[in-house]
């Protein structure tokens, strides 16, 4: 049952609680008959509130749920692209060292080489030039 249905049945006994005052009935059935009319207001209202509380656990043990995968997920995520990951291993930083010194060195000689062979000398390069203009195109000038 729907919260929205017990609801509904509440009001709906309520009036046929006002709905008993009004009758001419003997004291004895108006209390019997009222007697059940409260029963049934306590039952439904009982079963609103386990509904309700059956409705609060799930959803407590939902966002628990979602919590618990969204801290695995950020975890997950920490090993895969963490900064221990993108270190390199021994055998890889050897091999980048050997590497590195081999071709510092071969750069080093290689510079040797050209300063060796080729003077430090400098050459003045030309200044740039714009296009000339036709001798026919005249410049305008606009006071401003």
């Amino acid at each position: 049952m729907r919260p929205a249905e017990v609801l509904s049945g509440i009001i709906d006994l309520m009036k046929l609680r006002a709905e008993l005052d009004q009758l001419n009935l003997d004291p004895a059935a108006k209390t019997q008959v009222a007697a059940m009319i409260q029963a049934l207001l306590d039952q439904a209202k009982q079963e609103a509130d386990a509904q309700l509380q059956a409705k609060d656990a799930e959803i407590k043990r939902k966002d628990f749920k979602i919590e618990a995968l969204t801290f695995e997920l950020a975890r997950l995520r920490r090993l895969q692209f963490g900064a221990k990951n993108e270190t390199l291993s021994p055998l890889q930083r050897d091999l980048f060292a050997e590497t590195l010194a081999a071709d510092s060195a071969a750069i080093e000689v290689e510079l040797e080489q050209l300063t060796a062979v080729q003077p430090a000398t400098t050459v003045a390069k030309p200044a740039p030039t714009s296009p000339r203009r036709p001798s026919a195109i005249t410049r305008a000038s606009a006071p401003y």
